[in-house]
């Protein structure tokens, strides 16, 4: 072998050996910039949310809907994928509080609710009232109180289900807690209840699933105390990296808190 070897026999010359440690170096920092900037990090999150046409339900076994596309424009504006999946409200919550990487929508923002979470942006707003069938000639209010001369079906872990115990309803009494808001329906076509919580602006599609038409209920009253704006959150342990990018997403096609 002509000119001077730069190995001898198993041993490799130092100034060879500095520059692979120096290299190895580099490498390893450039990893470590490129992971902090979230480049090979994992672009997948979950989501929850419960059914609520037409702002979020299945079909042919794809969740869809007015505000899930909202939520849809945010993380792939943010430059992230997402796996959508729909369950009573109740499960739903839990899930998203199981998970580092999980939102839920549409969650209404309460002061018991704020630090549980991390709010990313509003999608959408309720305005829940008194929903009784037509025939119930006999409904009477007066003032919330005389609610509780009634029985009602609410969703378990719904703010709904909140303001009525407030009131002074009770489950296995005059409350029967759902899993979703059919089984309210579904409780209120049956004669189970005499009235439930519904948004007015949900009425017709939820109707149609159980079979009843508009004409077939009253909305009797709205509840101004159950006015409220619904967000897209994250769970209280998603990486604030992630929080922040939604946000901006969020900001940049104009859903703002």
């Amino acid at each position: 072998m002509t000119g001077e070897s730069r190995y001898y026999g198993s041993r490799m010359c130092p100034d060879v050996l500095n520059s692979m440690k120096r290299l190895f170096r580099s490498v390893c920092l450039s990893v470590t910039v490129m992971l902090s900037n979230g480049v090979f990090a994992d672009s997948s999150l979950m989501v929850f949310t419960e059914s609520s046409p037409p702002y979020h339900y299945v079909e042919n076994g794809k969740v869809i809907g007015e505000v899930t596309d909202k939520v849809r424009n945010i993380i792939a504006r943010a430059g992230y994928t997402a796996e959508f999946k729909v369950f009573p409200w109740a499960r739903a919550v839990l899930n998203t509080q199981r998970h580092n990487r999980a939102l839920i929508f549409s969650i209404a923002r309460t002061p018991e609710r704020e630090n549980q979470y991390q709010w990313i942006a509003p999608v959408t707003q309720f305005e829940l009232g008194i929903l009784a069938l037509s025939a119930r000639n006999d409904i009477s209010i007066s003032n919330w109180r005389d609610l509780t001369a009634y029985s009602v079906a609410t969703q378990r872990g719904d703010i709904a289900e909140k303001w009525l115990k407030e009131l002074g309803f009770k489950e296995g009494q005059n409350l029967i807690a759902c899993a979703d808001i059919v089984c309210s329906w579904e409780e209120l076509k049956r004669g189970t209840v005499d009235f439930i919580i519904e948004d007015p602006r949900l009425v017709a599609d939820t109707a149609e699933l159980v079979g009843l038409k508009v004409t077939d209920v009253t909305m009797h009253q709205l509840i101004p105390e159950l006015s409220v704006t619904a967000h897209l959150a994250a769970s209280s342990t998603m990486p604030p990296a992630i929080v922040a990018r939604l946000r901006r997403a969020a900001n940049e096609i104009g859903y703002r808190p």
